[in-house]
């Protein structure tokens, strides 16, 4: 009855639908009719229905065009039909659309994610005018390990003068400039430009203007500030334009603003890499644009004419370099002293070193999606097997393949719309959550939208996903007749092979996936740990450095700099907890300069390398890093308080041009063997560890420490730049090194209440900072991995599950015909296992085939590691067994008699 009844009233339903359809058809045909007659009696027509009639056609006419526009809605209502159907069904399985929703939103969600941040530092264009005709200009010294240097003045004004195939050269070197006047002194980052930089980039200012020529001048000061420094430190107001603020205690009016969107220099390159606050004009002096050989420091960047490509620059650039290097004089020429010109696109310059591992990852996360849309194929199928008698029923009445697969869109759409929804604020999640140490060293790292692009991105996903499940199920049903789909559900037989084998297909490409990302983290796990066990050459627990530049006005002479040496190291070594104080230019994991060496007895134009990092010192300096001496000794005080000639250097340097030998008394002098050399020659008096003055991956370079004293008064008083006046404080604390940071700004403030203290912390946290990227590799891996893996656990416990389920009267009669229920669960053990032993088969040889992929970005790991390749099998066996054991004791519990009075 209650049948019937229900039968009844859904074709009432459709009766009075029909003829609602067909009202609201004949209303707008007559609306459409009185419209033309108006407009053709308003038109002044004698006779507005015949003249209608003859310039529109007859009624009939009109009726038939809106039919055709009306027929598309039965469509649209089958449509919303099946949503509402499909929302309804998921409803009665909360669970199943919980579980799809989250795990395809995680999926998305950190594809999303990798993608935002592939297409904002290797797509999306640099946000400069015609950003492909810009380009990155270098010199390589050959034999002097600078490939890819920066260029020297001349060399810089010669190519600027001279070159064909650019519009215009510019050229800039980052700085760090101290601002005063503005509530607490600040250190900011900076850049000198030459005036037409702006012009090359094709930028123009937010307010006021940028540099003119005249001002490539010493001594004119003007700066522009950045939109974030103009908000931050001005409040955003507009009358900071002519202005006077001061810089390293000089004033220096404000002629423009940069828009928001502009940054320069960005992260990427090896030198001058610091986005900038502030840009003030870049101006040689006479000195520097006639010496030779000297400050290789300044970056240069080009924009192309139109119509020249990089390989024709690169071609007059070899033209170029035979010029320049005529122009050397014969005493460098003669000791093997030669450039190299080269031009690269702006954009490889800038995001080249980040591609290759930003494209290894999206592809890890498009694995981990690829594992999370097979366990959701693999439960809709499953889902889909419930249903097959309504799929089988519908098709017997003549529901055509269009009609199915619009019903299981819908329901697939839902499921996919809502965790894309979810991705996306994952996504957002995701990438406002990158870590700092990390986004400092993506070129585009500050501007990460999710924009159109991302959104098609997602868009796309979602749809090929809702395909995907829909049409995975489909293909299932198409393989058998219904009426043999109808019997085998009414007789409740054990399920077909055909289903059961597309789940165990999905359930092997999931062991796949999750073996090649295990693998993967493995390689990245063992590399990482490689490289926490490296030693670094120095000791870092409770260590507490503090930085500081001098500003060139407020110490004019080299008195002044050694003044506050002596101050800073007499107050820092008297603070209470202290066991050790000492000053340099740098610390271990940096480098501070780079110079050409002589040793005594060598021909530079047959050695190599020809040069070493060099580090200036005062105090205690090794023994309050913990660095180990070899052999010799350290400085003593009265070599830190006078001119002596000495020198101290790394074993890698005594082992590369004395090896075998004691290198202790040995001699060297800076710049290149050649008669003219005026540089005196330094004994070399002790000899320690290699320390890292980079990152840890990178083996340690020559390395040789000078005491502050020996630093000459002309390059503190007349070199460009902060050169000599970069301090770094360092202090071995008994307890927490944090708790000194405090008192050490007081007795910095106490010196120089206007010094701007660049920053204070702990060695320890910049370890940590050094190896953040590859923790970061190897965590966000890991996490892929062990989500693959949770994943592939859960498709194989919830595909025998299920076979368990389905195949309950089967294991009752085995049961019952006396079967043991050990044996049950060896079966449904085996079957498990069985498909994991083909996964991980096939994993291993795709994780082996591509694990060389990953050779550049392990460090002291092959690319195929046994430990890392063993473990995999052993976990995913481990994870398996787990998985097979609950169905297989769930199927040995079935009660026979039970189950066969249930069928």
């Amino acid at each position: 009855m209650r049948e019937w009844l229900n039968s009844l009233r859904l074709r009432l339903h459709a009766t009075w639908r029909r003829r609602q359809l067909d009202q609201d058809l004949r209303d707008e045909m007559a609306f459409h009719v009185a419209m033309r007659q108006a407009q053709l009696g308003q038109a002044g027509a004698a006779n507005p229905g015949a003249e209608a009639r003859r310039r529109f056609g007859s009624t009939a006419r009109i009726a038939e065009e809106l039919r055709d526009r009306w027929a598309l809605m039965p469509r649209l209502a089958s449509l919303a039909r099946d949503f509402r159907y499909a929302v309804r069904g998921l409803g009665r399985h909360p669970g199943f659309a919980l579980v799809v929703v989250l795990t395809l939103g995680i999926g998305i969600g950190i594809n999303t994610a990798t993608f935002s941040i592939i297409n904002a530092v290797l797509i999306r264009p640099l946000g400069f005018p015609d950003p492909d005709r810009l380009v990155a200009l270098q010199e390589d010294l050959a034999g002097f390990s600078f490939g890819g240097a920066p260029f020297s003045p001349p060399d810089f004004i010669d190519l600027q003068r001279e070159q064909q195939s650019f519009e215009a050269v510019g050229a800039y070197r980052s700085v760090a400039l101290e601002l005063s006047g503005t509530n607490e002194p600040v250190l900011l980052d900076a850049a000198r430009v030459t005036p037409n930089l702006f012009t090359v980039l094709g930028v123009s200012p937010h307010l006021g203007r940028t540099f003119r020529p005249e001002e490539e001048r010493q001594g004119t000061d003007v700066a522009i500030l950045s939109w974030s420094l103009w908000h931050a430190r001005f409040g955003g107001d507009r009358s900071v334009l002519g202005r006077t603020i001061v810089l390293d205690r000089r004033p220096y009016t404000v002629v423009g603003i940069m828009p928001a969107a502009f940054e320069f220099p960005r992260p990427g390159p090896q030198i001058n890499n610091r986005r900038a606050e502030l840009w003030v004009p870049l101006a040689f002096t006479d000195a520097q644009r006639v010496i030779r050989g000297n400050e290789f420091i300044y970056s240069a960047i080009a924009r192309l004419k139109r119509g020249t490509s990089v390989e024709a620059a690169n071609a007059e650039l070899a033209v170029q370099t035979r010029r320049i290097n005529d122009r050397y004089p014969p005493g460098l020429k003669g000791a093997g002293f030669v450039i190299g010109l080269s031009a690269v696109s702006l954009h490889d310059e800038i995001a080249g070193h980040t591609e290759r591992p930003l494209l290894l990852l999206l592809v890890a996360v498009g694995l981990v999606l690829l594992v999370a849309c097979a366990n959701i194929a693999n439960l809709v199928l499953s889902r889909a097997a419930t249903r097959a008698r309504e799929v089988a029923l519908r098709r017997a009445l003549g529901s055509s393949r269009g009609r199915l697969l619009q019903l299981l869109l819908a329901e697939t759409s839902v499921l996919s719309v809502a965790g894309g929804t979810a991705g996306v604020a994952i996504a957002m999640f995701i990438v406002a959550s990158l870590p700092a140490t990390v986004a400092e060293q993506l070129p585009a790292a500050r501007s990460v939208p999710i924009d159109g692009s991302v959104l098609a991105f997602t868009a796309g996903l979602i749809v090929i996903t809702s395909l995907a499940f829909a049409l995975i199920p489909l293909a299932a049903a198409e393989r058998g007749a219904p009426g043999r789909t109808l019997q085998e559900e009414t007789a409740r037989t054990t399920p077909g092979v055909r289903r059961h084998r597309i789940q165990a297909t999905l359930v092997v490409l999931t062991v796949v996936l999750a073996c090649v990302l295990l693998a993967g983290a493995g390689l990245f796990i063992r590399s990482f740990t490689a490289l926490m066990a490296t030693d670094a050459g120095f000791n870092a627990d409770r260590v507490l450095t503090a930085a500081v530049t001098l500003p060139g006005p407020g110490y004019q002479s080299a008195a002044s700099v050694h003044a506050f040496h002596d101050a800073i190291f007499r107050q820092a070594s008297s603070l209470p907890g202290i066991r050790s104080a000492a000053l340099a230019t740098d610390l271990p994991l940096e480098a501070y300069e780079r110079r050409t060496l002589a040793p005594e007895g060598f021909s530079l134009v047959t050695s190599s390398p020809r040069n070493t990092n060099l580090s200036w010192t005062r105090g205690p300096y090794f023994t309050t890093l913990g660095i180990r001496l070899r052999s010799g000794r350290f400085f003593t005080d009265a070599e830190d308080r006078g001119h002596r000639n000495v020198v101290i250097v790394n074993q890698r340097l005594a082992d590369t041009f004395w090896p075998g030998q004691d290198a202790i008394g040995k001699r060297l002098r800076w710049g290149l063997d050649v008669t003219q050399n005026p540089n005196p020659w330094l004994t070399i008096v002790g000899i320690v560890d290699d320390v890292a003055d980079g990152p840890l991956e990178v083996e340690p370079y020559l390395h040789a420490y000078e005491p502050f004293t020996q630093l000459p008064d002309f390059m503190l008083e007349n070199f460009p730049g902060s050169f000599g006046r970069d301090v770094k404080l360092v202090i071995r604390t008994n307890d927490d090194p944090r708790a000194l940071a405090s008192p050490v700004r007081g007795e910095i403030a106490r010196i120089d209440r206007s010094l701007a203290v660049q920053s204070i912390s702990t060695m320890s946290e910049q370890m940590a900072d050094a190896v953040a990227p590859k923790r970061f590799s190897a965590l966000t891996l890991s996490a892929f991995a062990g989500g693959a893996l949770l994943l592939a656990g859960i498709g194989l416990y919830g595909l025998l599950a299920f076979g368990v389920s389905e195949r309950r009267r089967e294991i009752a009669v085995r049961l019952a015909l006396g079967a043991e229920p050990a044996k049950i669960v060896r079966l449904v053990v085996r079957q498990g296992l069985t498909l994991v032993a083909i996964g991980l088969v096939l994993g291993v040889c795709a994780a082996y085939a591509v694990a060389t992929t990953v050779d550049s970005l392990l460090y002291r790991t092959e690319s195929h590691d046994l430990v890392a390749f063993g473990a995999v099998p052993v976990l995913l066996a481990i994870i398996a067994v787990a998985a097979c054991l609950l169905p297989a004791y769930r199927a040995s519990r079935v009660e026979s008699i039970t189950a066969l009075r249930a069928e």
